[in-house]
């Protein structure tokens, strides 16, 4: 059984990018007498992203080789945690904090840290899914609070519990109402939640889809190409 093994602890990419459109699972075209091309394509693509990372060295490469190797050219997948860089403000996440409580994290309420010096780390709240969806549904319903009715065209989302996918907000209906790109990989209950930390698992999409150059003082030109691997078939066909 091929494994799901987990992102480094650390590292951090720099650049990264939707490749091809994303990836469609089924596309075409017809061209008619008249010489008119008609091009299609299913909705239902699959995402597609190469990851570019700084130049590292030390542990942090031995990381990183060790993890594109257990990847086996796309045999084994790895969890994605994905963060949007260009995410909610604190204020449209409806939390109020600062950038170095965010940063740092809080003590308890008399001001202390716990017995290890390090603080609460601070999270993103999440939001309450309010009305069922099926699988392969491009419609969600989210409870009014934190940033639950703020979303708009562009905005990124996740859910959990036991929910690997990366969605997109292509259609802000109403409050609170959206449609999202690509459709649900997990049917909803209202026993889900939404989070702006989504999750999704992704393989190398081939053998030459990473890169490990080494130069004589850092590692250098580090990148990786990924496609997704839908939910269920991490289910099925993953282990750990």
């Amino acid at each position: 059984m091929a494994r799901i093994v987990s992102w480094p602890v650390g590292l951090r990419a720099k650049f990264r990018e939707p490749l091809s459109g994303p990836r469609a699972v089924s596309g075409g075209a017809t061209q008619s007498i008249g010489n008119f091309v008609q091009t299609f394509a299913s909705p239902f693509g699959l995402w597609r992203w190469r990851f570019s990372f700084p130049s590292i060295r030390g542990q942090m490469f031995r990381r990183y080789r060790g993890w594109i190797t257990s990847l086996h050219g796309g045999a084994n997948a790895t969890r994605v945690p994905f963060c949007d860089w260009d995410g909610l403000n604190f204020a449209q996440r409806g939390i109020v904090t600062t950038s170095a409580e965010w940063r740092e994290g809080e003590p308890w309420s008399n001001g202390q840290p716990w017995s290890n010096g390090e603080n609460w780390a601070s999270s993103n709240p999440v939001v309450a899914v309010t009305a069922p969806a099926a699988f392969d549904t491009d419609e969600i319903q989210l409870a009014d609070s934190f940033w639950g009715h703020g979303l708009d065209i562009g905005d990124f989302l996740g859910f959990f519990p036991f929910h690997l996918g990366l969605y997109m907000v292509t259609e802000r209906i109403d409050a609170g109402h959206y449609r999202i790109w690509p459709p649900l990989r997990v049917a909803l209950t209202t026993s889900d939640f939404a989070t702006l930390d989504p999750v999704l698992a992704m393989r190398l999409e081939s053998e030459e889809a990473a890169n490990a150059p080494r130069g004589a003082a850092f590692a250098e030109g580090l990148s990786v190409t990924m496609v997704e691997t839908l939910d269920y078939d991490v289910r099925d066909y993953f282990a750990g």
